[in-house]
């Protein structure tokens, strides 16, 4: 089991870092959180002229073929800094759907979302049905109109198009949608986290396109599976930065004339933080270094089980060693255990993933 970087992914994993330790502290990520868009566009054109939206995509669409790993490493620096510009929604999510797609237009497309010109957001989830990728009732007709409604569609507000996925004849397909689409409607929100999100109402909408009606849900699923690891990864490094906060604030934090780290019950409680930390970590690298797919899959299902227990253990318990100042807006620690919350339900609960685990 080879667990090595090249000598190229240590080079992208100190670009963000650099770029999440120079020009992305708190007070300029909560500028971007309480902004119109929910992110600084000025952020999104470096992404694009650092290359950082090409990474997933294969040169034959414009991109520089990279893999899981390199995802891996960019979100668990995004996760340190609780970064908010839309890779996910874009790049990974909508991107995976598009590079595996037979959509005919698709190299154009992705070129768009490499240089940052567009945006598109991926609508599969619907009220009321679940994290099973397939339970939906939204209707896509042989004529390419569309009806239904998606919910928690991730960078909703900002975006330009839309792959909704719904049932289609006998099957499953993705219908390409404008945002100026007569017969769609957008419902913006910010979640827990700060992030934007919205609802798309779609009612006799005609489709741009409807595509991949053969393989869609496959197509969904490894989408999907792809996001899982990088919510994961971006988990690990937003534990990573809980748990170094916390000691440091309890090095500075005195009550009965010493330290907050000299009690050993403190040390005991930041410990477990830590060993929840780095066996998620291991856990992540098994995932990264396993070749075969039904084991990997298996093994995606068991690391999201991890991340949403760890995670919000991790997050909750920085905040109760942060005291009364944890819950405030001012102090960062608050934020992360946000973000943590948000990623443990994110595309399916512990259990709901423990079950996929045990049936695999």
């Amino acid at each position: 089991m080879n667990l090595s970087f090249t000598d190229e992914q240590n080079l992208l994993r100190d670009s963000v870092s650099k770029f999440c330790g120079s020009d992305y502290d708190f007070e300029t990520r909560m500028k971007s959180v309480n902004s119109d868009s929910g992110h600084n566009p000025e952020h999104w054109k470096l992404f694009a002229e650092l290359g950082w939206l090409a990474i997933p995509f294969s040169e034959d669409l414009g991109g520089l073929d990279g893999g899981d790993v390199d995802l891996s490493l960019m979100f668990e620096e995004f996760g340190k800094s609780i970064v908010v510009e839309p890779y996910l929604a874009n790049v990974v999510l909508s991107g995976g759907v598009l590079k595996r797609s037979d959509l005919e237009n698709k190299t154009d497309l992705i070129e768009h979302l490499i240089t940052g010109e567009k945006q598109i957001s991926l609508a599969n989830y619907e009220p009321q049905k679940g994290f099973n990728l397939d339970n939906v009732d939204c209707e896509i007709s042989e004529d390419g109109s569309v009806n239904g409604l998606k919910t928690t569609v991730l960078n909703a507000p900002n975006a330009d198009f839309f792959l909704v996925f719904g049932k289609h004849q006998t099957g499953h397909a993705f219908a390409l949608i404008s945002k100026d689409a007569k017969g769609s409607k957008v419902t913006t929100y910010k979640t827990y986290d700060g992030f934007v999100s919205g609802d798309l109402h779609l009612e006799n909408c005609k489709a741009d396109a409807v595509f991949s009606k053969a393989d869609a849900v496959d197509i969904l699923h490894q989408a999907i599976l792809e996001g899982i690891i990088c919510v994961s990864s971006e988990a690990i490094g937003a534990m990573e930065t809980c748990y170094k906060l916390t000691i440091e604030y309890t090095q500075q934090r005195e009550q009965f004339g010493q330290s907050l780290s000299k009690f050993q019950a403190l040390q005991h409680r930041m410990v477990d933080m830590f060993m929840e930390t780095e066996f998620s970590k291991s856990f992540l690298l098994k995932v990264l270094a396993t070749d075969d797919e039904n084991e990997r899959t298996k093994l995606i299902y068991g690391l999201k089980n991890q991340i949403a227990k760890a995670g919000k253990y991790v997050g909750e318990e920085a905040v109760q060693l942060h005291g009364g100042m944890g819950v405030t807006e001012e102090m960062s620690v608050g934020h992360y255990l946000k973000r943590l919350l948000v990623i443990t339900n994110l595309f399916g609960s512990s259990d709901y993933f423990l079950d996929k685990y045990i049936e695999s």
